[in-house]
Parts: structure tokens; sequence; C-alpha cells
């Protein structure tokens, strides 16, 4: 990243590429993202303390969060400033060479896109994700370097300002990938609960408990790579406190072996009344 932001750097400066410039930026912001990323893994994985008795796992969505905010920022800065050159009378054809730094960095963006999103699709990490696009919002920026310059080229001075309109175009990709993931990592924090088929699968797995009635409620929420469960399952009232207790047990065991990436269950025991509204709804028969 640093050796392929320098030359990017370079070569816009002495290429008389404003896009190539606004591309190496965005570079440059992959540098200090990772960084940041670094930091909130690290401290994720933290053990629990007296303050913080459920771990320090939201820290890696705490630090998407910076990085979401940071590429926002940084789109919002290379969008004013190539709106503010695209009215300049002075104009340089950007050099040939440029097209060729552009092509490079498309190909490494788009291979290191593809390393992190698969890593951090596999141990459920939010920000190792972000860093990820960050990486295919850049190759997606230096695609628009190569369209832009190469109208230049071949145009002549007819389209001197698709330099600067592909510099925008640069930004606006980075805000779009920024309020993408801003929007991702804001819903995790605020405890949004998972849906669907994987919280389908695990309310099967309860099911399959001997003693199992009724699963009355189900509530699944990420905190940072972790999946935290708090489940209402519906017993037998006839049994003793001691067995719905033990039904719990075998529930909570379950889940932890079956549910990857899972920290913490929250089992509650509750009477198995079939008049009660909710009662009715994945019940054994």
């Amino acid at each position: 990243n640093v050796v392929l932001s320098l030359i990017k750097f370079l070569a816009g400066i002495f290429g008389h590429s404003a896009a190539m410039v606004a591309d190496a930026i965005h570079s440059l912001s992959d540098i200090l993202s990772s960084v940041i990323v670094l930091i909130g893994l690290k401290v994720a994985q933290k053990r629990p303390d007296r303050e913080h008795p459920y771990g320090h796992s939201k820290a890696e969505s705490v630090a998407a969060q910076t990085v979401s905010v940071f590429l926002v920022f940084l789109g919002g800065i290379i969008f004013f400033n190539s709106w503010k050159n695209i009215f300049k009378s002075e104009y340089e054809t950007p050099s040939t060479y440029v097209l060729l730094i552009a092509l490079i960095s498309i190909i490494t963006k788009e291979i290191l896109f593809r390393y992190k999103n698969r890593l951090g699709k596999k141990i459920h990490s939010s920000s190792l994700i972000a860093d990820s696009w960050h990486h295919r919002s850049d190759a997606f920026s230096s695609i628009a370097v190569l369209v832009g310059v190469s109208l230049v080229i071949i145009g002549g001075p007819r389209f001197h300002i698709a330099d600067y309109v592909a510099a925008m175009a640069v930004a606006l990709i980075i805000c779009y990938t920024g309020v993408k993931m801003l929007l991702k990592t804001g819903s995790e924090l605020m405890d949004q609960v998972l849906t669907g088929p994987p919280a389908e699968k695990i309310r099967m797995s309860a099911m399959e408990i001997a003693g199992v009635k009724s699963v009355e409620k189900l509530f699944i929420r990420k905190s940072g790579m972790d999946l935290i469960i708090d489940i209402h399952i519906e017993v037998n009232p006839d049994l003793s406190i001691v067995e719905g207790h033990n039904i719990a047990g075998e529930v909570k065991a379950t889940l932890m072996k079956k549910t990857g990436s899972l920290k913490s269950v929250m089992v509650h025991v509750e009477p198995y009344l079939p008049e009660r509204p909710g009662s009715s709804n994945n019940e054994h028969q």
C-alpha cells in the first residue's frame, strides 16, 4: 500500500493528473484505515473486566465506524477541490504512463479486496470487511482515473475537464463506500437483531432439545466479531425448577456447539401454555 500510494502520488504530480493524485490520497487513506482496524481488533480481543463484563468486542465496530467516517470526510475534500479546479484555464495533458499506473492499481487493489473480504467473513470481522471495501473502492477509483485520463489524452483540449471529472468520480466512490459501511456498522452498535435463515436455524436447533415445547422469543445480535443470543423457551409447566434448568443448560450447550462465533447465550425458561399468544408458533407437535 505504501509503495503503491507513493508511486501513484508521484505519477499524479509529475504526470499532471488531478485524478491520479486523488487516487493516491485514497490509497494513502488505506494505510490509516488499516492501522485503525488493527487497533480495534486488538482492543476487541481483550478479556472482560469489572467495568466491561461483556467484553470489549464492540471496539471492532467502533473501529469500522471510524474508518467509514474518515472515508466520507476524505471524499468530500477531494470532491470540493476537484470542483474548484475544473474551472481553471490552465491545462496540461497527463502523461501516458499514468494509464499504466492506474491499470496496475486496479489489479493490485482487487487482489487485496478479495483477500481481506474473504478473511473478514471467515472471522466475522465487520471492520476488516469495511477495510476490504476500501480496497474495492480504490480499484473503482483507479478505473475512473483510467477512463478520465484516456479521454484527455485521446480527445485533447476539448476533454481537458475529464481528468477533474474523474477525480470527482473518485471522491463520490469514496463517499459511497464510507456511507454504506457507516450504516451497516451503525446497526451493529445499535444492537439490531439478526433475522432470516440464520435465526431460523438457531430456533430449530433449540426445538430439537427434548423437553422444549416452543421457542417464544429469539433475539440475536452482533457484538464486534461475536454473536449474543437471548432465547425464551417454553417447557411443561409441571416440571420442577431443576428439570427446567437442565433443559435450559442443554439448549445453551447445543447452541454454543452448533453456532459459530457465539459468545454468550441467555436462556429464559417459561411454562408452556398453548392458549397464550405466541405459544402456538414453533411448537413440538
